[in-house]
């Protein structure tokens, strides 16, 4: 993995650590994250007990942040690369550890 690539998924850790600091959007992503589902605006706010709006500003929000993927096989649907978030965290993960043993 090249440096570029790896200060692009500490970026993106950061970003979602930063997620705690909006519900909504915390919501959405941790949703969509453990259903692995595909879903719409109204089928993500309708099992969450959001407003449309609340959700729709949310997921616009995520897409900002490249937290979520618009679906390229259902039109207006949203998922998140679970398989891009488990290699944060096993990068992060590693860095943690590399930076414990050098402490010590």
């Amino acid at each position: 993995m090249t440096e570029q690539q790896l200060g692009e998924m500490r970026e993106k850790m950061e970003t979602l650590l930063g997620l705690q600091k909006a519900p909504s959007q915390f919501m959405v992503f941790y949703h969509l994250l453990s259903t692995g589902k595909t879903m719409t605006v109204k089928e993500i706010s309708d099992e969450l007990k959001l407003t449309p709006k609340a959700t729709e500003r949310a997921v616009a929000k995520l897409l900002e942040k490249d937290m979520v993927q618009r679906s390229t096989f259902r039109d207006g649907n949203y998922n998140v690369d679970a398989k891009g978030v488990t290699m944060m965290l096993l990068v992060t993960t590693m860095e943690l550890y590399r930076d414990r043993k050098k402490t010590g």
